[in-house]
């Protein structure tokens, strides 16, 4: 009898401990945002960095580019998000996705190479360039975001 009840109680406390962990690894996902800082909105991303229990920070979300959300016409220019990973003030690891009038996902980890370093901190930014060899570039303000 005394087993059973035992055995009762630890698959109650493993039922308990497994329903937690999924929420736990929830908590440790961040929604992201940055666009390119025109009127237009013509570069936006959006998605979720989640701190993972190693050392990584995964990005999940979609970079668009003079997609249905804006509201000027296409023009001659392609938009690229930069993510960047920080362990205080160095820079661990950098990746930049680009999109030229379409929307493209997002599905990335950012590290250090070395796996020596837990990321801190991710710095989001938006920037337009020119498809041509001469022409503007411009950036939206970077967005930061810091581990949970």
């Amino acid at each position: 009898m005394r087993l059973r009840a035992r055995l009762a109680s630890g698959a109650v406390l493993a039922a308990g401990l497994l329903t937690a962990q999924p929420a736990l690894a929830a908590q440790a996902a961040i929604p992201f945002h940055a666009d390119s800082g025109d009127r237009c909105l013509r570069g936006v991303t959006e998605g979720t960095l989640e701190w993972a229990d190693e050392p990584v920070v995964r990005v999940d979300g979609f970079l668009a580019d003079d997609a249905p959300i804006s509201s000027c016409a296409p023009d001659k220019m392609y938009s690229q998000a930069t993510f960047s990973a920080y362990k205080g003030t160095t820079l661990v690891d950098s990746e930049a996705v680009k999109a030229d009038d379409s929307q493209f996902a997002i599905a990335l980890a950012l590290s250090d190479p070395a796996g020596a370093a837990a990321i801190d901190r991710v710095v989001v930014q938006v920037c337009r360039f020119s498809i041509t060899p001469v022409g503007i570039s411009y950036c939206g303000k970077a967005a930061e975001y810091k581990a949970p």
